[in-house]
């Protein structure tokens, strides 16, 4: 009998036997597992899965694009099926958005623990930073004066830069504020008018972070010149300068500063780089006003007593800003101001305290604001 074929002169019972030993040795033989150690869900091989933005790019342009952006079939294969496909995709953004943990090895460096197909051709390595690409520009832009009076609504965007070669297929990035002075609020953060097929972002007591993908099918992405990516509005708590700065944001969803990029002209596959990153700031303003002009008129005169005296006893007149009816400066508003204002006009009482006669703002501290003063 040829060793070669399988024998055919058998009874059920051998050829029994022999289907039993087939199957036995196909259990014991195990599928091919990985020897290389990786992490999951990084893609690209950098040794960061932070910029999870950039892994899951790199996965796109490898399923449709053909590019060979793939460092680590199994780091690719986000979950952990043995197959890379648009699950992938969905499985890694899934864990950037809410960082539940991807399978192991997970978010360190270990070996494969589940038999599949796929393997691991580069080695796992320390993620060195992001190599800084001039070209790029990320910048913080206040609109219009970038001031605004405490308590006002003062409206800033995220601009991006792009060189004339090179279009930006995903960017993350943070920025940052001082929460007793700038106040963002909630439900103003957005895109800009370019409208991405992927766009999360998480605010945060001192700043939001942002991760956006313009196309998850590779189609377009940010072309060269100046794009608004985010857009977010702050309510001014005190005067002064607050500085807003980019940063590597912290929270359910860490966050680099950091974007992929492929040439414009070309196509090509991208690659991650790190923008240059400038900051600026927001003024807050205090409101100014005539102390003593309870009316805000710009006149002082007698009318400002009976305006002060219909706001204080019978519920009419019109007092905006209760730093002007403090006539005194003594820190309220009270029938007191409307004596010092009579003395003053009438019996050669001392004139109200600064600011007064022009405009300014209040010298000293106390509760009350001015909410409202045209004049000034």
């Amino acid at each position: 009998m040829n060793s070669s074929t399988f024998p055919t002169d058998q009874t059920p019972a051998v050829r029994g036997a022999f289907l039993c030993l087939l199957l036995a040795i196909l259990v014991v033989i195990p599928a091919p597992t990985s020897a290389q150690n990786f992490i999951r869900g990084d893609t690209n091989g950098d040794g960061d899965t932070n910029f999870y933005v950039g892994d899951v790019v790199a996965l796109i342009e490898n399923l449709l694009g053909g590019c060979a952006t793939v460092a680590c079939e199994d780091g690719a294969d986000a979950n952990d099926d043995g197959m890379l496909n648009v699950a992938d995709v969905i499985e890694n953004l899934n864990n950037g958005i809410t960082s539940s943990l991807l399978p192991a090895p997970f978010p360190v460096c270990g070996p494969d623990p589940t038999p599949d197909a796929l393997g691991c051709a580069a080695p796992c390595v320390a993620f060195a930073g992001y190599t800084l690409n001039p070209g790029f520009l990320l910048e913080i832009s206040p609109v219009g004066s970038g001031s605004g009076l405490v308590g006002s609504i003062v409206t800033v965007e995220v601009k991006l830069t792009v060189p004339p070669t090179e279009e930006v297929t995903g960017i993350s990035f943070g920025f940052c504020h001082v929460p007793a002075d700038l106040q963002m609020i909630p439900g103003s953060v957005t895109h800009g008018p370019l409208v991405p097929d992927f766009f999360t972002f998480q605010m945060h007591p001192t700043g939001v972070n942002l991760n956006l993908i313009p196309s998850l099918t590779g189609a377009f992405g940010f072309t060269p010149g100046v794009h608004v990516v985010a857009v977010a509005q702050y309510e001014v708590l005190t005067p002064g300068v607050h500085p807003l700065t980019f940063g590597n944001m912290a929270g359910i969803m860490p966050v680099p500063v950091a974007l992929t990029s492929r040439s414009s002209s070309t196509g090509g596959c991208s690659v991650v780089s790190a923008p240059v990153k400038v900051g600026s700031s927001v003024t807050g303003l205090l409101q100014g006003f005539i102390r003593g002009d309870t009316n805000a008129d710009g006149n002082c005169d007698v009318a400002d007593a009976i305006n002060l005296l219909q706001c204080l006893f019978m519920g009419s007149g019109n007092c905006p800003c209760d730093d002007a009816s403090d006539i005194n400066d003594d820190g309220n508003v009270n029938l007191g101001d409307i004596v010092f204002k009579l003395s003053f006009l009438f019996n050669g009482g001392p004139p109200p305290p600064a600011p007064f006669p022009g405009c300014g703002t209040d010298p000293t501290t106390d509760p009350l604001g001015c909410a409202s003063f045209p004049p000034c």
